[in-house]
């Protein structure tokens, strides 16, 4: 299987969940390391531009393709298994505890997740803490840029 995350440059080659680890994220309360990546590049890019300023758009933006090896073990969570809030901004506390809860127990690589933006759609949650987790490998760090299209009206 193969998963995409947009970074900066100079964090490209770093897959340790150390960011998330920093500042916390929907799934995770700071203090806990998880890799957020997506299951496409479409929706990578749409969770980087939800989540940036256009007038601060990096202009050193990587795209990196993850390799995960088949039988490395993932669960999956469906919409109708999360509280009915889930899709807040800012996000529930609730799908924190769920994220941390499933870091600590170990028990599977990674966790497949709908995305707030289109929820048909999953971002992969990969948990450095498992086993397999040095099993995981970058495939490529390409250059990425953001079409002007989809942020000019709110650059205007």
């Amino acid at each position: 299987m193969e998963v995409y995350r947009i970074s900066r440059s100079k964090y490209a080659d770093d897959i340790s969940g150390t960011g998330a680890r920093l500042y916390g994220g929907r799934w995770n309360p700071k203090g806990v390391a998880i890799l957020y990546t997506a299951e496409s590049r479409a929706l990578a890019a749409l969770e980087l531009l939800v989540h940036l300023d256009p007038n601060l758009l990096p202009s050193d933006l990587k795209i990196i393709t993850i390799k995960i090896p088949e039988e490395l073990s993932f669960e999956i969570l469906t919409k109708s298994e999360l509280p009915e809030n889930w899709k807040n901004y800012p996000a529930p506390f609730e799908l924190g505890e769920i994220g941390e809860k499933w870091v600590f127990s170990k028990r599977t690589l990674g966790l497949k997740v709908p995305s707030v933006i289109i929820p048909e759609e999953s971002n992969i949650l990969i948990n450095p803490l498992h086993d397999g987790f040095h099993r995981i490998e970058i495939l490529e760090i390409e250059g990425f840029s953001i079409d002007d299209r989809l942020i000019k009206n709110q650059l205007e």
